[in-house]
C-alpha cells in the first residue's frame, strides 16, 4: 500500500515537472516571439524615418568629369548672414546624357551641395538677390557636356575650400583671397521708405517667387510668366489705412502691369493688397508679366495708392 502510494507520489512530480518544463518553453518561445515583433516593429520605424531624412538619391550618370571654369567668392556680410558663398561655374562632361546628383559635391566643411536651402532662405530673408546669382539646384542635360552655375556656402577663415566629387574622388580647390565681390551687390537697391500721413511703410525692391498660391490652392505660374514680388514692411499706421491701388508702369513704353488681386499670395507672405496694415506686419504686392518682356532689367515705377492720400505714390525701380 505504501509502495503504491510513492508510486502516485512521484508520478504526480514528474507531472508537475513536465508542466514547469512546459510552462517555460511556451513562456521562453513567446518572449522571443514578442522580442522578435519589437525589433521588426523597430526596423520599421527606423526606415520609415531614414526614408524621411534621406530622400532617394538622384540616379547618377556614370564617369562623370566635373571640372571649374570660373569662380566668384562674395563675402562681407558674414556676421549678419553666418557665412559666406561661393558661385562656383563647373562643367560637367560624360559619355552619355548627364544626369548628376549635387550630393556627390561635398566641401572640406562637410556642406553637400544638395543640402543648401538654409543658407539660400537666409539670403532672400536678408534681402539679397537670390534670382541674380543664377545657380542651378540640379544638373541634368541631354547633351554630353554641360556647364552651369553652384552655389557653395562656407564659414571657413582659411585661405581656401575645397570640394570634393565622391563619385570618382576627384577635388576641386578655391582661393578665397581671389576674384572676391562684395555680397552687398546682391542687396535689393531700391528699398524706400514712404510716409503717407501717419503711415510708414517700407518697400523693398523685387524678387521672382516661385511657389505661389491662388485661392489657397498651389497656383501654377506659367513657364512663360514671371511673379514679381515687392514687399511691404509696416513700420508705422494709425487708421484704417489699405493699399487701395498698385501697378507698375514701365519707364520705356506704354506697359502697364496691374497687380495681382488679393486671391493671389505666396507661400512665404501675405497679399497686403487692399487689407488693413497693421503696425510690425509684413506683406507683399505681386506682378506677374511675361519673362521675356523685361530682359536683364525692366526699369521702371511702382505705384501705390493708399486709402488716406489721394495722389499715386511714385518708387523708381526695376523688374530684374
Amino acid at each position: 500500500m505504501a509502495k503504491k502510494r510513492r508510486v502516485r507520489i512521484d508520478r504526480i512530480i514528474i507531472l508537475i515537472l513536465l508542466a514547469i518544463l512546459i510552462v517555460g518553453v511556451v513562456g521562453f518561445g513567446a518572449y522571443k516571439g514578442i522580442e522578435y515583433l519589437n525589433k521588426k516593429q523597430e526596423e520599421a520605424t527606423n526606415n520609415n524615418n531614414n526614408n524621411n531624412e534621406k530622400p532617394k538619391p538622384v540616379e547618377t550618370t556614370d564617369n562623370i568629369k566635373v571640372s571649374m571654369v570660373d569662380y566668384q567668392v562674395y563675402t562681407g556680410d558674414s556676421e549678419n548672414l553666418g557665412f559666406n558663398f561661393i558661385i562656383a561655374e563647373l562643367k560637367f562632361d560624360a559619355d552619355a546624357p548627364i544626369s548628376f546628383d549635387l550630393g556627390n559635391l561635398q566641401t572640406s566643411e562637410k556642406i553637400y551641395l544638395n543640402n543648401v536651402s538654409k543658407y539660400l532662405n537666409t539670403l532672400e530673408e536678408k534681402s539679397y538677390k537670390i534670382s541674380k546669382l543664377g545657380i542651378v539646384d540640379t544638373v541634368v542635360s541631354t547633351e554630353k557636356s554641360y556647364t552651369c552655375k553652384v552655389f557653395i556656402p562656407y564659414t571657413t577663415d582659411s585661405y581656401s575650400l575645397r570640394l570634393l566629387n565622391s563619385q570618382d574622388a576627384s577635388m576641386i580647390e578655391f582661393n578665397l583671397d581671389k576674384h572676391i565681390n562684395d555680397v552687398s551687390t546682391l542687396k535689393f537697391d531700391t528699398e524706400q521708405q514712404i510716409e503717407v500721413g501717419n503711415t510708414n511703410v517700407t518697400v523693398s525692391s523685387c524678387s521672382i517667387s516661385t511657389m505661389m498660391l491662388h485661392n489657397g490652392e498651389e497656383y501654377q505660374i506659367p513657364s512663360t510668366m514671371n511673379v514679381y514680388t515687392f514687399s511691404i514692411n509696416v513700420n508705422k499706421v494709425e487708421g484704417n489705412v489699405m493699399i487701395t491701388e498698385a501697378k507698375f508702369v514701365s519707364a520705356n513704353s506704354e506697359d502697364v502691369i496691374t497687380c495681382m488681386d488679393e486671391t493671389y499670395e505666396s507661400v512665404k507672405v501675405k497679399n497686403c493688397l487692399g487689407k488693413k496694415l497693421v503696425e510690425g506686419e509684413n506683406g507683399a504686392l505681386f506682378f506677374e508679366t511675361t519673362s521675356n518682356s523685361s530682359g536683364p532689367d525692366y526699369s521702371g515705377s511702382l505705384m501705390l495708392m493708399f486709402s488716406n492720400n489721394n495722389d499715386w505714390v511714385k518708387i523708381p525701380t526695376v523688374l530684374e
